[in-house]
């Protein structure tokens, strides 16, 4: 290993690198060289004789999995890299699925539903039960949801004192789950939870598993949800050589099953693991990580650290008080434009606006578009939720997947042939019929019978025939994007597209979000290239599509979720209001705040160089209850001290803010 990875390291770095063996909790603070570490020390451990194929490291999100795989690749080398298992929880269990997909008790080409196709399957064991009276299909789903992470089986259900749940929400779970399989389909929780429970069911195959991967690393740990945890444990418990890098001052996705006593879980669970703390900041000024440390140690339940850095301080923390959204809209244009004059060279994608939710960029977009300033917004109506992406898909799910009944039904009537609701119900049951003589007769059985008194069936499966089937025959890469392509173009989706869409300017831009799926589908990185390869990539990988936005020299809005592991030299954090930050829905419980404090805590680390936050004295919109229209400051700001930030407001004779007094007076008056 080169000796200038070993001496890039500080001491606690080096540490954590260089301890391959036994448990290991590496408590790491934002900025502190996470990754950095992670990657040198599987290089260590392949350099001290570790076989790279027994080593097998977990992030969250696709996109630090390739992080991660480049960096090593840099080090090592892409040969050596390429055999260290890096992916996500998802992706490794979702391998491990169709590699023994018998023992697993699932049949091959299983699909992954979409959460679309999950809802319909259980809004059907909804009306099954006749509970819709009583469940929504959205509470329905969180139930769902939560028992799988918390690996509930049958013999669970009964332990329940909860009657409502141990009884009708164990039929429901039973009914939904059955419909799952009837489709040959398992849901986005199934996939740990099946991995698990097949574990436990399998001790054989978790011992092969075992020994094969010896090595265990987990990033983002905070992140972790019980049923991950547990299959971090069974994993690990055969050589206990496990080390997982995490930040309970970032855990922000209770809502996802994640909660911040993860980490001290951890410690109980191997008692003997050996803990080190980087706290040493290498992307913020001191004034910034000042301002974080002082706000997130007012929370409570944390095992505690302080983030310091050697960077000069250039500039204190903004906090600008504006008259409302416009006004505050118009306030980060200012800034926005006077950063862009001080520093002629600037790119507009050093700039990020983290927003607490999606509904708080409607009045920056509105002045952006006034005042000429490119923006791209990251997570506002995703790729794979649009009609005609979903559409497209359904072609490749159901060339994998024949008993995907949901994707045939999607694409079986685009553009109309007049087969509706009655035509498609007895399509169902014939084919269960069929599969009750036949276990092995498959949808086309089904449909080649109504072809013949059905023009529109007819018309479909001729011309499934002649493309759906080359797509699924298709392997390479290319030659399913190809052939999807032919799908697109001939068995009627694009003419659908042409159809339905109100005039040609709006046909033209669905049919460009096509299109960037076919070149997202091109630059798939595969561990092999299959049509199963692609269906599993594209469901586990929507950032995807993210990344075949055009992003360059555009100030990037985002979510402060969807802002989580990046940095940027200038970050905009508006509407630091109570109510907004800390959300309205967590001030009833001490957890909910403490959980708000920890986010406000992850946007203050985005910024390495500048930080501007900004509250409205009015606001109209963004808000979940419309009597407080005159929010308060948040009170997260308070812990900041006074001596790091620089307070401004709108000038008070600023059209803006003589609009806003007008409005003021004659409220007064009428009130």
């Amino acid at each position: 290993m080169p000796n200038n990875i070993i001496n890039a390291l500080n001491k606690e770095q080096l540490k954590a690198v260089t301890s391959s063996y036994g448990a290991q909790l590496v408590l790491a603070g934002a900025g502190t060289g996470k990754t950095k570490v992670i990657t040198s020390r599987i290089a260590w451990m392949i350099h001290s004789g570790i076989r790279p194929e027994s080593i097998v490291a977990v992030s969250f999100t696709n996109k630090a999995a390739r992080e991660m795989q480049s960096r090593l690749s840099n080090i090592i080398g892409e040969k050596t890299a390429k055999k260290v298992e890096l992916s996500t929880f998802h992706s490794f269990a979702l391998k491990l699925l169709r590699q023994y997909h018998k023992e697993f008790s699932l049949q091959r080409n299983f699909s992954i539903s979409d959460e679309n196709e999950s809802l319909n399957l259980l809004r059907e064991s909804i009306k099954e039960f006749h509970l819709e009276e009583i469940l929504s299909l959205q509470d329905a789903s969180q139930k769902i949801s939560y028992y799988k992470d918390n690996l509930f089986t049958e013999e669970d259900f009964k332990k329940q004192k909860n009657v409502f749940d141990g009884k009708i929400i164990c039929k429901l779970f039973n009914s939904y789950n059955r419909r799952l399989r009837l489709f040959n389909l398992v849901d986005f929780d199934d996939i740990v939870y099946l991995t698990v429970l097949g574990f436990k069911k399998n001790p054989e195959l978790l011992n092969k598993i075992q020994d094969t991967f010896s090595f265990l690393m987990v990033d983002e740990y905070q992140d972790t949800s019980f049923s991950q945890f547990q299959l971090i444990c069974m994993l690990s418990s055969k050589t206990k050589n496990v080390c997982v890098v995490g930040d309970d001052d970032q855990s922000i996705y209770s809502w996802r099953g994640a909660r911040p006593s993860i980490i001290s879980d951890f410690l109980k669970h191997f008692p003997d693991a050996n803990k080190v703390t980087l706290e040493q900041n290498y992307r913020c000024t001191p004034n910034i990580l000042n301002a974080a440390n002082s706000v997130i140690r007012e929370n409570t339940e944390r095992l505690g650290k302080e983030l310091w850095s050697e960077q000069a301080n250039l500039h204190p923390i903004v906090i600008h008080a504006c008259e409302n959204e416009r006004d505050e809209s118009l306030f980060v244009v200012d800034k926005i434009l006077s950063l862009k004059r001080e520093s002629g060279k600037l790119n507009f994608d050093n700039i990020a606006i983290l927003v607490r939710s999606n509904s708080q960029t409607i009045p920056l977009e509105q002045v952006f578009i006034e005042k000429n300033i490119p923006y791209t917004i990251h997570g506002g109506t995703q790729f794979f939720d649009r009609k005609e992406v979903r559409d497209l898909f359904s072609y490749l799910k159901f060339a994998h997947n024949s008993n995907d009944m949901n994707s045939l039904f999607r694409i079986i009537n685009l553009p109309a042939r007049g087969i509706g609701i009655a035509t498609l119900e007895k399509i169902k049951e014939i084919h269960f019929l069929n599969k009750t003589k036949n276990p092995t007769s498959d949808i086309f059985v089904a449909l080649k019978e109504l072809s013949y008194e059905h023009k529109g069936i007819a018309e479909f499966l001729k011309n499934w025939n002649q493309y759906g089937e080359k797509l699924k025959n298709s392997t390479l890469k290319v030659d399913i994007s190809s052939t999807l392509r032919d799908c697109y173009e001939n068995i009627g989706l694009k003419k659908d597209i042409l159809m339905s869409s109100a005039n040609m300017q709006n046909a033209q831009f669905r049919i460009d979000i096509v299109e960037r799926v076919f070149n997202v589908i091109e630059k798939l990185e595969l561990p092999e290239e299959s049509i199963q390869s692609v269906v599993d990539a594209l469901h586990l990988d929507k950032a995807r599509f993210d990344i075949a936005q055009e992003t360059k020299n555009k100030v990037q809005i985002m979510t402060i979720h969807s802002s989580k592991g990046l940095e940027f030299p200038y970050v905009f954090l508006i509407g630091v209001e109570d109510g907004i930050l800390p959300h309205e829905k967590s001030l009833a419980l001490e957890s909910g705040i403490q959980e708000e404090r920890r986010l406000f805590y992850v946007a203050i680390t985005r910024a390495k160089y500048r930080l501007f936050i900004s509250h409205c004295g009015f606001r109209k919109k963004g808000r979940a209850s419309g009597k407080d229209l005159e929010p308060k400051p948040s009170r997260f700001l308070s812990a900041i001290p006074q001596q790091l930030i620089i307070h401004e407001q709108t000038d008070p004779n600023s059209e803006e803010a003589r609009r806003m007094d007008a409005a003021r007076k004659l409220f007064e008056l009428f009130r």
